[in-house]
């Protein structure tokens, strides 16, 4: 029986757009509660492969490619300006939301 890697099926879920935004908003959600980011950087990355390579996202973010490496390192501290410009270049945006209690029942069972 043949083994499927984590990460190829993890990227391959990722290139789904809804699928990379609820995968980014619940590690933000987790950030957010535990102000660790690298938890984020870590999703942000994994986006970031699955939609394409570095140099391509950083083009299109309009940041440079070294730029891009050290944000997602783990220890980057992006900008608003730089993270809504990667996201846009992998096709996402920043979402606002009033909390309501359907919100909240829905992100339960999700």
């Amino acid at each position: 029986m043949p083994v499927k890697s984590y990460q190829d099926d993890l990227l391959l879920r990722l290139s789904n757009p809804d699928y990379a935004a609820r995968y980014l908003k619940v590690a933000l959600d987790e950030t957010l509660e535990d102000r660790h980011t690298e938890a984020f950087l870590l999703a942000l990355k994994n986006v970031v492969e699955a939609k394409g390579d570095v140099k391509t996202i950083a083009t299109e973010a309009d940041i440079t490619r070294q730029h891009l490496y050290r944000l997602l390192s783990g220890n980057g501290n992006p900008t608003l300006e730089t993270l809504a410009a990667v996201l846009k270049a992998v096709g996402l945006s920043i979402d606002f939301r009033p909390i309501t209690e359907e919100s909240i029942k829905q992100e339960i069972s999700a």
